[in-house]
């Protein structure tokens, strides 16, 4: 029994190595891909970037464009989300 159930799941997982590329899900590509769907990801150390909003920890809206004239530097983290 616990082989038949073992040999089961590989199926599984199997099917699922084979499927799941073709989903939504699946079709992450790789980080030059995901960058390129991305406005304003490509950008330059220099370029001037597209005006973004974002809140800070205590919920208030912060802007790039109330940085300008001073050097920045933002760091975005690409969360993991399984």
């Amino acid at each position: 029994m616990l082989r038949w159930l073992a040999t089961l799941i590989l199926a599984l997982l199997f099917a699922l190595n084979a499927l799941l590329p073709s989903t939504d899900i699946g079709r992450r590509g790789n980080e030059a891909q995901a960058r390129a769907e991305v406005p304003g990801s490509s950008a330059r150390v220099g370029s001037r970037l597209p005006d973004i909003e974002l809140q800070d920890l205590r919920g208030n809206p912060v802007r790039l464009a109330d940085f300008r004239g001073a050097r920045t530097v933002l760091t975005f983290e690409r969360s993991v989300d399984w």
